[in-house]
């Protein structure tokens, strides 16, 4: 009796804890809805005041991405620090700047910006240089230029640094991981099916080193962009042509005659302007505007001018696609076909809008979701026109998707093309041995128990998956030839897998024009038979995933791999293994055009 009477007393502490527990958890979550309440309504009513002399303070953080802001979006006084930029919003906001009278000048100020992919960098120059027609001046400060920031920096009229700063211009690089002899010791066997001598990324599961083909392929389209990249830099700072390449190779010698500061090698080598202080810089803002008084230039941020703009009327309809192409609905990097889909009918539908201009930014995904954006695209190309405008990446789903376009405009610097198709499917049947676990089954026909990742495959259920890769690509294929009016000789010829950028792959016929996403806008435009200064309208999904959007925006908290100090290119590499094999195991058919490219930093 007495070790019940214990036990009783052991489970009332935990049920006590529990109830206080549930209380506490309870009056958190309440507090946590009091303040985004609050936030939300601050945000709300609050209207920044845009005084004259106004710099606008481009002080952008976190991951430059396509898609707009969401309307459900988090507060910002809520937002993580790392929160992203929207691309579309920036460039409307330069643009709007260039206009106002109110906006003397731009100062960039980029500390807090740690992605932007190459051809959105293009795209940001652009929008600097149209602002620059205005007349009215650009400066750019920070305490380093990572190699993505002085791209955009490049372009002000005057760079400052910290006096113990750095500019890190270091070229492009392609990495990869190979599991295959890992996988091996631990007994798992990956099965894999592909279409294209260039579609090399499976190999990382299967072998330990890389493929020919991959290092061709790699060294051929970094050698462009990086060429598209370094003549970006040159021409914005009126260097040279190859002073950029130069300066990297002989980095050392010119650090030992600078004594080892990094700042004074920058400004030797005309990267820079000069070096100061983040309070010495507004002295000579302030100067060189013609202030007397300290304190007359007022610095209006980003977040509040970006406030002003409005993007919710137009004749052309913008739909954004981004992230991995999957089925079903959306969800934060993540585009679904669902969703997609039922945007695309909306512009079809709405009789005010005249056109629809598709913004691709994705490595591709599943073959049947990308036929099913494609064939909505098709169908609205035969009502208006529809214009594909490539960002950073449209390749191997990105790219199938944009075929269901009128017209196909890419970036000298978008990664696209890898026309090829690829299945994963492991089994573990030397994994239960090494474990020492037996199996069994009973089943009425071969094809009920093929699925079964645990037993060997089947060499029927290896003929299916083999000619289901091999009927995917000859789709692909011919959906190619049919949209750009090309035998399927020559598109076999082009595709393979391989990766091309924008330039390499409007000279092999790929894709119509090299232009941004402005060229983009005024191509609808003209095709449509608008008048010039038509407006866009961006459609987003209504109905958001919060609990998505919450991952999204906090999931660097909850980050084990960054705290033991892993980089963040191998987390990358190391979330795709892992969710292709997982998809895989879930499902062995699925088959994938995809990728599996990073955009470039």
């Amino acid at each position: 009796m007495f070790i019940f009477r214990w036990i009783g007393k052991a489970f009332h502490f935990v049920a006590t804890c529990l109830k206080y527990f549930n209380k506490t958890l309870l009056y958190v979550l309440e507090l946590i809805v009091i303040v985004v309440l609050v936030a939300g309504l601050f945000s709300f009513f609050h209207t920044p005041q845009i005084q004259p002399n106004s710099i606008l303070l481009l002080d952008l953080q976190g991951t430059v991405k396509e898609s707009p802001t969401n309307e459900a979006a988090l507060p910002l006084a809520l937002a993580p620090a790392n929160s992203s930029v929207s691309l579309h919003e920036l460039l409307a906001t330069i643009d709007k700047a260039a206009k106002d009278p109110l906006v003397s000048g731009v100062l960039l100020k980029l500390d807090g910006l740690d992605k932007v992919g190459l051809a959105s960098t293009i795209e940001i120059g652009k929008a600097l240089d149209r602002y620059k027609v205005s007349g009215k001046p650009i400066w750019a400060w920070g305490t380093n230029f990572s190699q993505a920031q002085y791209a955009i920096v490049a372009h002000a009229n005057e760079i400052y640094m910290h006096p113990m700063g750095e500019v890190f211009v270091k070229g492009l690089a392609s990495n990869r991981l190979y599991y295959g002899d890992l996988l091996k010791a631990l007994g798992v066997n990956v099965h894999v099916f592909k279409a294209g001598a260039y579609k090399s990324f499976p190999e990382s599961f299967i072998a330990n080193k890389p493929s020919k083909e991959w290092i061709e392929s790699e060294r051929f389209w970094l050698d462009d962009v990086w060429k598209t990249l370094a003549r970006e830099i040159e021409n914005s700072r009126g260097l040279m042509p190859g002073s950029i390449t130069q300066y990297i190779e002989t980095l050392p010698t010119r650090l030992q005659n600078a004594n080892g500061d990094l700042a004074t090698t920058a400004l030797n080598a005309n990267l820079i302007d000069g070096t100061q202080t983040f309070d010495q810089m507004i002295k000579t803002i302030e100067n060189k505007l013609g202030l007397k008084q300290k304190g007359e230039a007022n610095l209006v941020s980003y977040a509040d001018y970006a406030a002003r703009l409005n993007t919710q009327s137009g004749e052309i309809a913008v739909v954004i696609a981004e992230g991995e192409i999957q089925e079903g609905e959306s969800q934060a990097g993540v585009m679904g076909a669902e969703s997609l889909v039922k945007l695309i009918d909306r512009a079809r539908e709405n009789k005010n809008i005249k056109a629809l201009v598709l913004r691709v930014n994705s490595p591709g995904g599943s073959a049947v979701a990308s036929e099913l954006i494609r064939h909505a695209l098709e169908r609205t190309k035969a009502v208006k026109p529809v214009v594909v405008s490539m960002g950073d990446m449209a390749a191997s789903g990105g790219y199938w998707i944009s075929m269901g376009g009128s017209r196909v405009l890419a970036s000298e610097a978008t990664v696209t093309g890898s026309i090829g198709v690829f299945g994963l499917a492991p089994t573990f049947e030397r994994t239960l041995q090494l474990a020492k676990i037996g199996q069994a089954a009973v089943t009425t026909t071969w094809l009920a128990n093929a699925e079964r990742l645990s037993q060997p495959m089947d060499p029927r259920m290896e003929s299916i998956l083999t000619q289901s890769v091999a009927r995917t690509y000859s789709n692909f294929i011919n959906v190619v030839a049919q949209s750009r009016k090309l035998s399927t000789q020559y598109v076999q010829s082009v595709a393979q897998g391989r990766v091309w950028t924008g330039t390499q792959a409007q000279s092999r016929q790929l894709v119509d024009q090299i232009g941004n996403f402005g060229d983009a806008l005024s191509l609808a435009r003209s095709l449509a038979k608008m008048d010039t200064n038509a407006g866009a309208v961006y459609l987003i999904d209504s109905k958001p995933d919060f609990g998505s959007m919450i991952r999204e925006n906090f999931g660097d908290w909850f980050n084990p791999l960054g705290l033991v100090g892993v980089p963040e290119s191998v987390q990358k590499e190391l979330k795709q293994g892992h969710s292709l094999l997982q998809k895989a195991e879930g499902r062995s058919q699925l088959i994938f055009v995809h990728s599996l490219l990073q955009p470039l930093q």
